[in-house]
């Protein structure tokens, strides 16, 4: 028998919107503004020492283990000092200008739209939960025309917790009114959003279109496309 749930909390970057290919296109256009292919083989050189260096700096801003402003500073810089190069005005240049065109990104994952529609004519009441900085996540749904779809957004820089700290879910879940029996956390990190859910016992869709290994445990539920949530929900 399908468990019937009723509160959707929404992880945004890579689970609604497309983080990865929002800001490639954005780290392509600072690549071409400050023309660093005088100083890296190619954009792809380039892309991938920064996104090495921005997801495991993003892991330890989730355990509190180093600041916001560390982890802006040290993505710009680490690719520069990759390849030996004393250029901290540009890396700051660029720590300064990646979040506002970031936000003026509007690729969505896959079926995104389709799956937001649905769940709201089904009559779920959907949130986002991100870990995302303030400025840019309004910003993002805005520009993206998803604002309109999610009932409030919960913030860890609004709450003062990270995912995936129990904290921020019992905040979530708190502030909202909603019920843990009847909710369902959706979201591509497997450690913040899936792993975080159910430390907090609420049941977790396991967003992973790669289909990259799971972690240590099984989740409620995994799919590959956003329009699985269908046979969910």
């Amino acid at each position: 028998m399908k468990k019937t749930y009723k509160w959707l909390f929404f992880d945004l970057d890579a689970t609604i919107w497309n983080f990865h290919e929002n800001s490639r296109t954005t780290l392509r256009f600072l690549f071409d503004r400050y023309k660093l292919s005088c100083f890296f083989n190619s954009f792809d050189e380039f892309y991938g020492l920064y996104s090495e260096r921005n997801d495991y700096l993003w892991s330890l801003y989730a355990q509190g283990k180093i600041r916001r402003e560390d982890l802006e500073a040290e993505r710009f810089a680490y690719p520069f000092l990759q390849k030996s190069l004393n250029l901290p005005m540009v890396a700051e240049a660029m720590r300064e200008e990646y979040l506002p065109v970031l936000a003026k990104q509007t690729v969505l994952e896959d079926g995104a739209v389709e799956i937001l529609d649905y769940l709201v004519s089904s009559g779920y009441i959907l949130y986002v939960i991100s870990n995302g900085f303030r400025e840019v996540q309004y910003e993002k749904l805005a520009n993206s025309g998803l604002d309109g779809y999610f009932e409030s957004v919960y913030l860890s820089e609004e709450i003062g917790a990270a995912k995936p700290s129990p904290l921020f879910f019992e905040a979530a879940i708190g502030n909202s009114g909603a019920g843990k029996t009847r909710s369902l956390v959706i979201g591509d990190n497997f450690s913040t959003d899936v792993a975080g859910a159910r430390n907090s016992g609420i049941d977790q869709v396991f967003y992973n279109p790669q289909r990259k290994p799971a972690g240590d445990f099984v989740p409620t539920y995994e799919i590959s496309s956003l329009r699985e949530l269908r046979g969910i929900l």
